[in-house]
């Protein structure tokens, strides 16, 4: 029986509350392939995440003075001065609710105790801990929200395949679907856009029983756009080629097969897709 493949490329994602400074530096939750498809190494505060293939973004809760570090003049998203020519009160320093900051500067980052732990150091100038300093350092309060975005394929430690796997990309015929899930999920991307989850679910290829999941982060709302997607794609009788759900490659060039008419644009709204094992 002819059946099509449909093929997943990782870009890992990961996005969670922020955390009170503890001696002047914030450490994130853990990151884990199953939690975000990253895994980032242990590396120094002068390594850009950049050049490892991810970006890390900090979102604004609320509004408190004197937090931001002198590196970081503009909005990530709207392109904005934070600093407001026309109001005196307000300084470069002080944070909004919404502004958007990417943090992804040598020094702004430094790594945890453990593999997939970042940590943000304070922006305060003599806090006496590396990456807290006025230029670099941001300092955190439990309202912000941090983003862990993979933008490129790097096959550095940290971004794709967990241990013992040789690739960031897989393929499965389509007879292996098992499924689409709906998981809670109720959090917002940089950019604004509310966001969902959904895990599609594949019988494993070697015959070993086990579920393999694929985990899709979108635009909360698209659930049926994306099972009509699968539909669409099983349906397709197209066999000589697998067909791409999501891919990413290392020049951060994104392929999608887009929603139910297989457009090839982004119709579903992804900003994550990961492979975990149930």
């Amino acid at each position: 029986m002819k059946t099509p493949y449909i093929y997943f490329g990782t870009k890992g994602y990961f996005n969670t509350p922020g955390v009170a400074p503890t001696s002047n530096v914030a450490a994130l939750a853990t990151m884990s392939i199953s939690n975000s498809g990253l895994l980032p190494a242990s590396k120094a505060n002068s390594v850009d995440p950049a050049t490892l293939g991810y970006r890390v973004v900090h979102v604004a809760g609320n509004d408190v003075d004197d937090v931001r570090g002198s590196l970081y003049t503009n909005d990530f998203v709207t392109g904005a001065l934070f600093n407001d020519p026309d109001d005196s009160d307000v300084n470069q320093d002080d944070k909004f609710t919404g502004q958007v900051t990417n943090l992804s500067d040598a020094g702004a980052f430094i790594a945890g105790s453990a593999n997939g732990v970042i940590t943000i150091g304070d922006n305060t100038a003599t806090g006496g801990s590396v990456g807290s300093d006025a230029t670099n350092g941001f300092t955190m309060t439990t309202d912000d929200t941090v983003i862990v975005e993979q933008f490129k394929r790097n096959d550095a430690p940290g971004n794709g395949p967990s241990a013992g796997e040789l690739s960031s990309a897989y393929a499965y015929p389509m007879c292996n679907f098992r499924g689409a899930n709906p998981v809670a999920y109720a959090k917002t991307h940089y950019d604004g856009t509310v966001l969902d989850q959904t895990d599609l679910h594949f019988t494993s290829t070697v015959g070993d029983g086990t579920t393999h999941i694929i985990r899709v982060i979108h635009t909360a709302g698209k659930y049926p756009e994306l099972v009509k997607t699968m539909e669409a794609i099983a349906n397709c009788g197209i066999y000589n080629r697998a067909i791409t759900f999501y891919d990413l490659d290392i020049n951060g060039v994104e392929t999608f097969a887009g929603g139910p008419s297989l457009s090839n644009q982004n119709d579903l709204g992804i900003v994550g897709c990961w492979r975990t094992v149930a």
